[in-house]
């Protein structure tokens, strides 16, 4: 098995200073959505939102997916390395409050490789004890632009999800 850092220079990924881990670009859609054709959630942008985008995410032992969410919903799909345990804070109206999601290849032992997040969900994820690292792709519809995207702030998480405080510690920072 290939290295983080082997993944992450083939991939030529770049650091993610605001959630953590790794990312690499690898596809943004040609067509464009006309603002007025989505719902009011989405503000305008110029010339509209791209149909969908998608990157490679890589987390290992020294980083995590800090808290975040999107206004879009996103498709998570697990590539290869060690098992990714994953946060989920769903938005009022959804039947769960939370999900402990446990995301790898590995279906014998519990572990899926694809989980569909609806837009507003607030996630995190950290590897599960002993992995080395884990490379994952995020496929956003629509996709992705920077004023849809939020880092979580513990104390307002923590208060609203008293029942997983101590994951979402371990997934904000500061």
């Amino acid at each position: 098995m290939l290295t983080a850092q082997q993944v992450i220079d083939w991939l030529k990924m770049e650091s993610n200073p605001n959630e953590g881990g790794y990312y690499a670009t690898t596809a943004t859609s040609p067509l464009n959505i006309p603002n007025d054709a989505l719902p009011p959630i989405f503000p305008p942008v110029d010339g509209g939102r791209p149909v969908y985008s998608s990157i490679y995410y890589l987390i290992d032992p020294a980083s995590f997916s800090a808290m975040h969410k999107v206004t879009g919903d996103m498709i998570y799909n697990f590539y290869t390395g060690d098992p990714v345990q994953m946060l989920l804070l769903y938005p009022e109206g959804y039947s769960n409050r939370y999900e402990i999601f446990n995301f790898g290849n590995n279906i014998a032992s519990g572990f899926l490789p694809m989980k569909v997040i609806p837009g507003g969900t607030w996630l995190g994820s950290r590897m599960i004890t002993g992995g080395t690292y884990a490379l994952m792709g995020v496929t956003l519809a629509p996709g992705f632009e920077p004023v849809d995207y939020f880092i979580g702030k513990r104390a307002q998480l923590v208060a609203a999800y008293p029942e997983v405080a101590e994951m979402i510690t371990a997934l904000t920072r500061g």
